[in-house]
């Protein structure tokens, strides 16, 4: 089995699969996305991929598989620390206006925000591409977040939810997926999400759906997700039985046709 980075024309010896993980093409690069799925297995990542690819493509819903993708282990592991007397919210998406950074610090100018007990923290994701080396600059002086440094491993991003309440996820597109919804919710963290594109599917049990480039609505899903309190340790157990790597794997053998 070889995987590589883009369709190119190989020959294989059975049938190759080609992985749709990426945001939907724009209409010029349809023909060039039409000939890669020739005679291939087609995988999305999640239901609503799936259906904005086969609408893309011009091809039945039924001939894209979808296999959900997984949470890596250590985030449903990682110890959680104390909680504080301050509900802790954190931004970890990366630092651009289509992950709505802007509707953030547009709520944060709400006298709610303010004055309930919230703390912000916002991680600067990013910085290989200009806007978000631009929008880093503007935080830097920023009186109501604290500017957190991106996050080199794995590891030290399950440590970072692991410190944290609330994950916002207050996306202005539509996500294909949203694979630090689930890290976040396994890592026993609440996530207030925007309800577009896939980050409903990314529910563990522990997910607040807010309407997108809404301050006032993201207001409301974290004052819902305060409310609910921190997850049980029953909430997370069961938080951590989605999106697990074993029925990740198996069913991409199943579509692969691997024993």
């Amino acid at each position: 089995m070889v995987f590589v980075n883009k369709a190119y024309p190989v020959s294989t010896l059975h049938k190759p699969t080609i992985i749709l993980h990426c945001s939907i093409p724009k209409s010029s690069d349809r023909e060039r996305y039409k000939s890669f799925i020739v005679d291939s297995n087609i995988i999305a990542t999640s239901v609503y991929s799936a259906q904005q690819w086969a609408l893309y493509l011009d091809i039945p819903n039924a001939r894209i598989n979808v296999v959900l993708p997984f949470a890596d282990p250590i985030f449903g592991s990682i110890i959680r620390t104390k909680p504080t007397k301050r509900k802790r919210i954190i931004f970890a998406g990366r630092l651009h206006p289509e992950k709505g950074i802007y509707t953030i610090l547009e709520m944060m100018h709400q006298k709610d925000m303010q004055d309930n007990g919230f703390t912000l923290s916002i991680v600067t994701a990013g910085q290989h591409v200009g806007v978000g080396r631009e929008i880093t600059r503007m935080l830097e002086d920023y009186p109501y977040a604290k500017l957190i440094p991106a996050q080199k491993s794995v590891a030290d991003m399950a440590k970072l939810l692991a410190r944290s309440d609330i994950l916002l996820m207050p996306s202005v597109f539509a996500e294909p997926f949203g694979m630090l919804s689930v890290e976040a919710q396994h890592a026993g963290c609440r996530v207030v999400a925007s309800n577009v594109g896939g980050l409903p599917e990314t529910n563990c049990g522990l997910l607040t759906l807010v309407e997108p480039r809404s301050p006032l609505a993201l207001i409301t899903g974290i004052k819902q997700a305060s409310a609910l309190g921190a997850p049980t340790k029953k909430e997370r157990g069961n938080a951590r039985l989605e999106f697990r790597l074993d029925e990740s794997v198996d069913a991409l053998l199943k579509v692969l046709k691997v024993e």
